[in-house]
């Protein structure tokens, strides 16, 4: 009975193995930029990518005249950076306790509208350009993930906190539905990376080079601030009371050059089409998974002491310009850019496994002239068998029957 099985297995699997194996393969197995190795990411993520328990923040002042010029929940170090809305560049020379100090370096380069985006839709930077583009028939595709799942707003939410359900995620949903409603295809992971600290990003990035599997144009990680100071991240603009946007950039990765100049076009591009939306830019000791991409960023979109609405509604505005930045267009028949590339993929696979059980069908027969005997064989007594079973049980029965008796 057992080689009937393998039998009626083996012929299964060469049939259906021959007919998955005519998908094909082209465009099938995505290009990944970076690969995931579990030893190598503990050390490029979550060493330096530490914040302050919230309500406790950094405030930022000259070296010189003690002037306060930034506030933030993140732990800085000598050596980090921050571009302020006027495009003012500051180094950290000096830590002490909650206060850091800073000195002016002058005005960031490269934050400059681009001529071409008077004519046409920007492309963030044709030079950035890389394997993480959408290859897939065209179509453009964000990928949004939140390294701090728990991270929530209190007058909405009640909490600065919610594990696996935090306000954040909401707030990611904003800024994909506006997208999604331009047409644009968008991979909006909400995967906990619990519990709230530094390896919270190693977690992460195992997220992040999952979604790396879509080609997203841009990768971005929706965070909230620690800072208590509501006033600090709110802005009104085109009528509605918003929260500011910050982007962060970590300093310690080989991409850190395209990821700070797509941060630096980010804001170049909404200064003069939503002024007042971006907070500046900070330039942080530590990776934040951004080695993985070039155009992997951080968003800081208001503080926790903000009304989540006001958060949702920033992150909003910030999606609606970003199509033109990127040089989106929307998706042709379909609104997710996963379902057809998913399905072939798995076909392709278990092709695979089919093909494979085929081969064993012929080795187990030693020729092909032992599989067709095996066929004739099958013809003959197998299907037989099988739509006489219930007549074979039947009998069995009745043979321990008499056996009892």
């Amino acid at each position: 009975m057992n080689r009937r099985l393998q039998l009626i297995f083996g012929i299964i699997v060469m049939l259906t193995g021959i007919g998955l194996m005519l998908v094909p393969l082209t465009g099938l197995i995505p290009t990944v930029e970076q690969v995931s190795v579990p030893f190598l990411d503990r050390f490029v993520s979550g060493g330096f990518e530490q914040e302050l328990e919230v309500g406790e923040y950094i405030t930022v002042v000259d070296e010189k005249s003690g002037k306060l010029l930034d506030m933030t929940g993140r732990v800085v170090y000598v050596g980090d950076e921050f571009i302020n809305e006027n495009n003012e560049q500051y180094e950290i020379t000096k830590v002490r306790g909650d206060k850091a100090f800073a000195k002016k370096t002058g005005v960031a380069s490269g934050i400059v509208w681009k001529d071409e985006w008077d004519t046409v839709p920007a492309a963030g930077g044709s030079s950035m350009v890389s394997s993480t583009v959408n290859s897939s028939g065209g179509q453009a595709q964000i990928a949004i993930y939140h390294t701090h799942s728990d991270e929530s707003y209190v007058p909405t939410d009640g909490t600065e906190s919610q594990p696996a359900n935090g306000g954040i995620l909401k707030v990611g949903s904003s800024l994909a539905e506006k997208l999604q409603a331009k047409g644009i295809t968008v991979a909006d992971d909400k995967t906990p990376h619990e519990p709230h600290d530094a390896n919270a990003y190693h977690r992460s990035r195992k997220t992040a080079v999952r979604l790396l599997k879509h080609n997203p144009v841009a990768l971005l990680d929706i965070h909230r601030d620690g800072v208590p100071d509501p006033g600090f991240y709110s802005e009104t603009i085109e009528g509605e009371d918003i929260t500011k946007v910050r982007l962060v950039v970590g300093r310690q990765n080989p991409k850190m050059a395209t990821n700070l100049q797509f941060a630096k076009d980010i804001k170049a591009y909404m200064d003069k089409n939503k002024p007042g939306l971006i907070k500046g830019i900070f330039i942080g000791k530590g990776n934040y998974n951004q080695d993985l991409g070039p155009r992997a960023i951080l968003l800081e979109v208001g503080t926790y002491t903000n009304i989540r609405g006001n958060a949702e509604d920033g992150a909003a505005i910030f999606a609606d310009a970003l199509p033109d930045l990127l040089n989106l267009t929307a998706a042709k028949g379909t609104t997710s850019g996963q379902s057809g590339s998913a399905w072939s993929t798995l076909a392709w696979l278990v092709g695979t496994l089919l093909a494979g059980g085929a081969i064993f069908l012929f080795i187990s027969t030693g020729s092909i002239k032992g599989v067709k005997s095996k066929l004739g064989e099958l013809k003959k007594t197998e299907f037989a068998n099988y739509f006489g079973l219930k007549k074979q049980t039947g009998d069995v029965d009745e043979n321990i029957k008499d056996e009892d008796e």
